[in-house]
C-alpha cells in the first residue's frame, strides 16, 4: 500500500498570487518528490496570498482536518505532509516546533525536497537552526521594510493603505502621491465642514449627510458609524501626516489635502466634546451676512466692505466679487441689504401659537420618553440581579465539579451570562437629560424661534451665526433686482411651518430621536 501524501503550498503576498508562480512551481517540486519517493497525493493545499498566524490559515486548517479525517491506527502507516521548503513550513522556531507537534499528534509526518527531517540529537540541532536562521531572516526583512517606509513617512509620503477620500498616483517627481479621488473628496469636505459649523451637530448626522450623498452618487456601499468616526478624525484630508505608532510626529506632507488643518483640529475638538464657536478667517461683525449670501448670478459669495466720501465718511455695502459675472463691484448699501434680510426672516419664521404647539408637542413626547426610560431602567435592574445570581450559581458548580466537560459548558454559559451582565451595566449607566436641562434647553430654542430679529440684531456673532444655522438649510441667494429668492429651511423649521399635523394640533412624535443622549 502507498503512503499517502499532502502537498502544502504557501506564497505570502496578493502580489505574489498576481505576478509569478510561485505557487506552481511549489506544487511541481512537491509533486517530483512525492513521485520518487512512491507516495500517493491525496490532497493539494494552497495558501494564496495570506499572512499572520500559521493556524490562521485556512489551508493549513484543512491539513489538519484531513489528518484527523484519514484515522490510521497503524504506527507505520503515516500521512506525509510535504512543503517545498523549510521556509513555507514556518518561519518561526516556536510556530515551527508547534506545528510539528499539531502534525505527529495527527499521525502524520514532515518531509521537504531540500531538508531531511531526522529524529536524531544532530538532526534535531541542524533543524531548530535551520528554523532560527528562517525567522531571523523574516524579523530582518521586517526591519528594512519598517525602516523604508518610516523613511518614506518623514518625507511626507503615506505608505500604507489610502483612506477612501484619497488614493495613490504616479507621478514623475514624487513617485507615488497621494491625490484626491472623486467624488468622495467632495462629498466628505461638505460633510465635514458641516460638521465644523455645527450645521451637522453628531456623528450621525454626519454619517446620514455621506450617505445620502452616495445615493446622489450612485454608490452603493453605506457608511458604517465607525467608518464616519475614523473619516473626521482622518489627518490625511487636511493635508499633514503622523504615525505616532512609529514615532513621526505630525508634519505636511507631499500632498494637498481638501480641507483645511484649522478645521481639522476644530472637528477633533467637537468629537471631545471641547470645541468652541468657529469664526471664520472673512468673518466682519460689521458684515456678518458676507460669509452666508451668494450672488444669485454666478453663485461667489458675497463680499463687503467700506467706500470713502469726499468728506472722509465711510459708507458700507455689500458687493459680488464672481470673475466673469455680470453684477462684479456691483454694490448695495448695507442697510438696504440687512433690511431685506431682516424682512426674510419675518417672513419664514413660524407663527407663535405654531411655535407653543410644537413646544407642548415635545414636552408631552419627552415625558413620554422619560417613562419609557423608567420602566427600562427598572427591567435592566431586575435582569442584572438576576444573572448574577446565576453566575455565582454556575461558579460554585465549577469549584465542586472534576468533570472538565461540565467545567467547559458552565464557563461558557458564564461568558455569555458575562456579557449579558455588561450589557445591562452599560445601560443602567447611560447619562440621560434631566427635566431641568431639558427645560433649559428647550427654552432657549423656543425663544430663538420666537424672537429671531432680537437676536439677529445683536452684537453677539454667535446669536447671529445661530439664526443662519437654525433658520436655513443653504446659504442664501441674492438677485439685486428681486433681493432674497426662495430659502431653503432648516429641518426643524420645515418641520414645523409645512406640517400640516401641527397646524390641526394633531401631530405623533413617538417615532423622534434624541440625538446628543439617547434616553434607551
Amino acid at each position: 500500500m502507498k503512503t499517502k501524501a499532502l502537498i502544502y503550498c504557501r506564497v505570502s503576498s496578493p502580489r505574489q498570487v498576481k505576478e509569478g508562480d510561485g505557487l506552481g512551481s511549489q506544487e511541481q517540486r512537491c509533486r517530483k518528490y512525492a513521485e520518487n519517493a512512491g507516495y500517493k497525493i491525496i490532497g493539494v493545499f494552497k495558501e494564496k496570498g495570506l499572512t499572520g498566524g500559521l493556524f490562521d490559515r485556512p489551508a493549513m486548517k484543512e491539513v489538519l482536518k484531513c489528518l484527523e479525517d484519514n484515522d490510521i491506527n497503524d504506527s507505520e502507516d503515516k500521512i506525509v505532509v510535504i512543503f517545498d521548503d523549510l521556509k513555507r513550513f514556518a518561519r518561526d522556531t516556536e510556530v515551527h516546533f508547534a506545528l510539528k507537534r499539531e502534525i505527529y499528534g495527527r499521525n502524520g509526518r514532515v518531509e521537504s525536497p531540500n531538508f531531511r527531517f531526522e529524529d536524531t540529537p544532530e538532526g534535531k540541532f541542524v533543524e531548530t537552526v535551520m528554523a532560527a536562521t528562517s525567522e531571523l531572516e523574516k524579523n530582518q526583512n521586517k526591519r528594512q521594510v519598517i525602516q523604508k517606509m518610516k523613511a518614506r513617512l518623514e518625507r511626507g509620503y503615506w505608505p500604507f493603505c489610502m483612506p477612501k477620500g484619497l488614493i495613490n498616483k504616479k507621478d514623475p517627481i514624487h513617485g507615488k502621491i497621494l491625490v484626491r479621488r472623486e467624488p468622495y473628496a467632495t462629498i466628505y469636505k461638505e460633510g465635514i465642514e458641516k460638521y465644523r459649523d455645527g450645521i451637522l451637530p453628531s456623528i450621525l448626522n454626519f454619517q446620514a449627510f455621506c450617505n445620502a450623498k452616495y445615493k446622489e452618487y450612485e454608490i452603493t456601499h453605506i457608511m458604517s458609524f465607525s467608518t464616519a468616526t475614523a473619516t473626521l478624525k482622518e489627518i490625511l484630508y487636511a493635508g499633514y501626516i503622523e504615525y505616532p505608532k512609529w514615532n513621526v510626529v505630525r508634519s505636511k506632507g507631499q500632498h494637498e489635502g481638501f480641507i483645511s488643518i484649522d478645521t481639522y483640529e476644530i472637528v477633533q475638538e467637537r468629537l471631545q466634546g471641547r470645541a468652541k464657536p468657529w469664526r471664520r478667517k472673512d468673518y466682519n461683525l460689521d458684515f456678518p451676512l458676507r460669509p452666508h449670501v451668494l450672488c444669485d448670478k454666478c453663485g461667489v459669495p458675497m463680499s463687503g466692505a467700506f467706500n470713502t466720501g469726499r468728506k472722509g465718511q465711510r459708507y458700507p455695502h455689500y458687493y459680488c466679487r464672481g470673475k466673469g459675472c455680470e453684477y462684479i463691484w456691483k454694490s448695495i448699501s448695507k442697510e438696504k441689504f440687512e433690511d431685506k434680510f431682516e424682512i426674510l426672516l419675518a417672513r419664514v419664521k413660524p407663527a407663535d401659537d405654531l411655535i407653543e404647539l410644537t413646544r407642548d408637542v415635545l414636552l408631552v413626547e419627552w415625558n413620554n420618553r422619560l417613562d419609557k426610560y423608567s420602566l427600562v431602567k427598572s427591567t435592566s435592574q431586575n435582569e442584572l440581579i438576576e444573572i448574577k445570581g446565576e453566575i455565582d450559581d454556575l461558579v460554585e458548580r465549577v469549584r465542586k465539579t472534576k468533570d472538565q466537560t461540565l467545567i467547559d459548558i458552565y464557563e461558557g454559559k458564564i461568558k455569555e451570562l458575562a456579557g449579558r451582565k455588561e450589557e445591562r451595566e452599560k445601560n443602567l449607566r447611560q447619562n440621560i437629560y434631566t427635566n431641568k436641562d431639558f427645560g433649559t434647553a428647550s427654552e432657549k430654542v423656543f425663544n430663538t424661534l420666537k424672537k429671531p430679529l432680537e437676536m439677529w440684531q445683536s452684537n453677539d456673532y454667535n446669536d447671529k451665526r445661530t439664526i443662519l444655522f437654525m433658520y436655513f438649510e443653504d446659504k442664501l441667494r441674492y438677485d439685486y433686482f428681486q433681493g432674497f429668492g426662495t430659502a431653503n429651511l432648516a429641518y426643524p423649521l420645515e418641520l414645523i411651518t409645512k406640517n400640516p399635523d401641527l397646524s390641526r394640533g394633531s401631530v405623533e412624535m413617538s417615532s423622534s430621536e434624541l440625538e446628543s443622549k439617547k434616553l434607551y
